[in-house]
């Protein structure tokens, strides 16, 4: 679930317009380019948590976007984790990279990527929406992707459309898939985090008691000093599945009391706020699930963060006992150590071939 990196700083040149245009780092012959630049988020306006209403956005090219003009591309979106931003995808997963060499050794098609920030001070936002971290969901798919189509030669369909999360940014691809249909056909959540509130997302963690203590953005910056991100995490969480704008400095509510030193669940706020979890949604969501042209899920076993493996899991035996089918890839690897492989060897190929390119 957390991706303890810290926050990289990015920077871009101008509003609204390409900032940076760079060749994709690759051995081969013919290569993408990296376009950064900043877009309008106004489904972020108004957040009580300062996040920014213009966002940073990456973008590869393909190698023959410039030389053919009238040509229109099919879309990956790439969802990254907490702590994370876009960085992620081109500096340690090397996704520029591979798609040009995927590209070049005819592995795929040509498809623009779309890598979009997803940071707030709580280090996320879920990809959720949110009256507290602000309405991440609809900023992916209303105002960022109606920039995207507006703006680059894109085939603006969802059957030409995928979404695909590592982390947060799993959970994000599924809970897109769940509550925002119509948008994406294709989705694939790597290491997805936060699909049931168990093992070390649960409220015997100590980390959650240390999250309830805390009182102020003061108390934040010093939990991030410190590399203390655990309980900055759970405030995210709460933050984006239990918001209550009334509720400061926080801006959610704990389903739980501390008593004598110990966490006691209020059994009735602790429901409310397990419903908001995929593992409890998968009925509720079957026919926007079946739609799908392929849902895909993979996690490494030896996952640092033990509710992953255990919820990934258990979110395949709900998807097969509601008969949606998916795909699941299971390996031997942790949280961050085999993504790029994956994404090169199983992920993007599996993707690209349920999209439609128009042809």
């Amino acid at each position: 679930m957390l991706d303890m990196s810290s926050w990289r700083a990015v920077f871009a040149i101008s509003l609204f317009v390409c900032a940076t245009s760079v060749t994709a780092q690759s051995d081969q012959t013919s290569s993408g380019q990296v376009v950064e630049l900043r877009v309008p988020a106004p489904s972020l306006e108004e957040n009580l948590l300062g996040t920014s209403g213009i966002q940073d956005v990456a973008i590869y090219l393909p190698p023959d976007y410039e030389q053919h003009p009238n040509r229109r591309f099919p879309v990956l979106y790439l969802l990254h984790g907490i702590f994370d931003d876009y960085g992620v995808w081109i500096e340690n997963y090397n996704v520029p990279s591979i798609l040009d060499r995927m590209i070049q050794d005819d592995a795929i098609p040509e498809v623009i990527a779309v890598m979009p920030n997803a940071g707030n001070r709580y280090g996320g936002g879920y990809y959720r929406n949110s009256p507290v971290s602000g309405n991440w969901a609809d900023y992916i798919t209303n105002d960022l992707v109606s920039y995207v189509d507006a703006n680059y030669s894109t085939l603006p369909n969802p059957e030409s459309r995928a979404v695909i999360g590592h982390s947060m940014g799993g959970y994000g691809a599924l809970h897109l898939a769940m509550h925002h249909p119509g948008v994406f056909s294709v989705v694939w959540a790597i290491s997805p985090c936060c699909l049931a509130p168990t093992e070390d997302l649960g409220f015997g963690n100590d980390a959650w008691k240390r999250a309830s203590q805390i009182e102020d953005f003061d108390d934040v910056d010093a939990l991030l000093e410190s590399r203390d991100f655990y309980p900055i995490a759970i405030l995210g969480i709460i933050a984006a599945f239990n918001p209550d704008p009334d509720n400061e400095p926080i801006y959610g509510d704990f389903p739980f009391e501390i008593v004598k030193g110990e966490v006691v669940l209020d059994d009735q706020a602790f429901d409310s706020y397990s419903d908001a979890f995929p593992i409890r949604q998968v009925r509720a969501s079957r026919e926007n699930l079946r739609e799908l042209k392929g849902l895909g899920m993979g996690v490494g076993l030896g996952d640092q963060f033990l509710h992953i493996p255990a919820g990934t899991l258990a979110l395949s035996q709900q998807l097969g006992d509601e008969r949606i089918p998916h795909s699941l890839d299971v390996y031997a690897g942790d949280h961050r150590q085999r993504v790029g492989e994956r994404l090169e060897e199983t992920v993007i190929p599996w993707v690209v071939r349920r999209l439609d390119f128009g042809e």
